[in-house]
């Protein structure tokens, strides 16, 4: 994905990038100052972390880790004092197709891809407030490997809106991504709305039947959609529990040899359609191919119709920045048991 253009990364961590992966001279004093002075010492640590295994100078990583983690703390502190003031945060949803190209690749993969192609387009997505704060990146609904999908989501929350027009943004993107993976719609939200999961409700389906197992596929669809219910045991262990695909599955229809269905979401977001297929039509699902996502339908996001409930309030923004401002004898601890927050 470097090769492909140059990076946008702001300097000072694209050099650090460079230093940590060479043995060339390096002033570390300068570099830290540099980070320190344009406030991207939590995200030159963030960075660190995502290196940390390929470094080619891991002797470097470490020296340059043990001087900037105290400074990343302290960073810390102060962003989480200011979160709440903080109203340039923007949550972006972006759509995109995963198509034949990259199907071997799952949830964490996509999650990787995307996170590396904004870092190298000098988009750095906002971080928690964890211990070790995470970029604010996440891939919408399961998708398993192998699976295609035409309408898939990632939600990435950003420090501030950016300049560009979301046409040159998706442009640049989807320059850095590899072949069969695309970026189609950019849509800005506020950043209390919703989670894609919290608001799925159906996912529709098509599978292309290979012509050999046609008519088999069609006999069994036939028996299913005549059963009142068809139990899917979900793995080797009772444990697991089985399901009713019934209600897992609420419609299926084959025509032309296009199989459709549809899956409920909620509980279930998690469940390898892949797998209740393979055990339905008694196919290995490692070799099930061209299983594609058209679509989800989704419940109305209430959130965005109740700002006031999500917004702070003047009158607390301006206390809040007295106290912050005035020097009080305000302490912030960090305490270990201290659990990141999920916005949304």
């Amino acid at each position: 994905m470097e090769a492909k253009r140059p990076s946008r990364e702001p300097s000072c961590l694209l050099n650090l990038r460079r230093a940590i992966n060479t043995s060339d001279a390096w002033d570390l004093k300068a570099a830290v100052a540099t980070i320190t002075s344009v406030g991207l010492v939590e995200e030159a640590c963030d960075l660190l972390r995502t290196l940390r295994r390929e470094a080619l100078n891991p002797a470097r990583l470490t020296e340059v880790s043990d001087q900037l983690m105290p400074l990343a703390a302290m960073a810390l502190k102060r962003r989480t004092a200011r979160w709440q003031l903080d109203t340039r945060r923007l949550r972006i949803r972006l759509s995109f197709a995963k198509e034949a190209g990259v199907l071997g690749l799952d949830d964490g993969d996509l999650h990787a891809l995307f996170l590396h192609a904004f870092r190298l387009e000098g988009l750095y997505p906002a971080l928690d407030l964890g211990k070790r704060p995470r970029p604010l990146l996440t891939v919408g609904l399961p998708l398993p490997a192998q699976a295609m999908g035409w309408a898939e989501s990632l939600d990435v929350v950003l420090n501030q809106e950016p300049s560009e027009a979301p046409s040159a943004l998706l442009a640049r993107l989807n320059l850095r991504l590899p072949v069969g993976l695309r970026l189609h719609q950019w849509q800005p939200l506020p950043s209390y709305a919703s989670e894609m999961g919290d608001l799925a409700v159906r996912s529709h389906w098509r599978w292309e039947v290979p012509a050999a197992g046609l008519a088999s596929v069609a006999a069994q669809v036939s028996a299913f959609l005549s059963s009142e219910t068809w139990p899917w045991q979900r793995g080797a262990s009772q444990a697991e529990g089985s399901l009713d695909l019934k209600v897992l599955v609420p419609h299926m229809d084959l025509e032309a040899g296009i199989l459709t269905f549809v899956s409920t979401m909620g509980e279930h977001q998690a469940i390898n359609p892949l797998k209740w297929l393979g055990a339905l039509f008694d196919l290995d699902p490692k070799h099930l191919e061209g299983v594609v996502r058209t679509h989800i339908d989704l419940k109305p996001d209430r959130r965005l119709d109740q700002g006031e409930r999500f917004e702070p309030k003047l009158k607390n923004m301006y206390e809040d920045a007295v106290v912050l401002g005035g020097g009080s004898n305000i302490v912030l601890v960090d305490e270990d048991d201290d659990e990141p927050i999920r916005l949304g």
